[in-house]
């Protein structure tokens, strides 16, 4: 009888050896095929890099700048409470793309109207300071884009700026 248990332990003992190969052999498979995937996915060519420069130059910035749009000066009374201050400001505006893309052109009065109505809300405090001027030069560009509707506006350029 010692020797039927005997017998009967070693079959058990190869198919759990058996069992155990092929799991490490999966393993590995997989353990490959991952970094393989990986590999390939995450630019294992050399003609990656130049595809990933010219990505990062597009997530920078434009390569090239856009049409530079100059819009008349702004001549407006401020809504200071104290005393009455005026604002004097000439902007230009960046394009995203060529000029004939967009609908700037017809969008000039729409333009001027909302610059008019956002520059005249400010107070002169905030106007002084630098982080006012970069909250208005968001703001601008944000209300420009709003009312354009093929283009937009890349960047907000102060060309002259004085309040008295």
């Amino acid at each position: 009888m010692a020797e039927d248990d005997a017998k009967e332990e070693a079959p058990v003992k190869a198919g759990a050896g058996k069992k155990m190969i092929l799991i490490i052999i999966a393993g590995v498979l997989l353990l490959g095929g991952g970094g393989g995937a990986a590999w390939y996915f995450m630019g294992g060519t050399e003609e990656k890099p130049a595809e990933h420069d010219e990505h990062a130059k597009a997530e920078t910035g434009h390569e090239e700048p856009g049409p530079v749009m100059e819009l008349d000066p702004f001549l407006l009374n401020l809504a200071d409470r104290e005393e009455l201050r005026f604002l004097k400001v000439s902007i230009k505006l960046e394009l995203d793309r060529a000029e004939e893309k967009t609908d700037y052109q017809n969008k000039i009065p729409a333009i001027r109207d909302a610059l008019l109505v956002l520059l005249s809300s400010k107070e002169s405090q905030l106007l002084r300071t630098v982080n006012g001027k970069r909250r208005v030069r968001e703001e601008i560009m944000t209300r420009v884009n709003g009312v354009m509707s093929k283009g937009k506006v890349a960047n907000v350029y102060f060309t002259d700026f004085i309040i008295q």
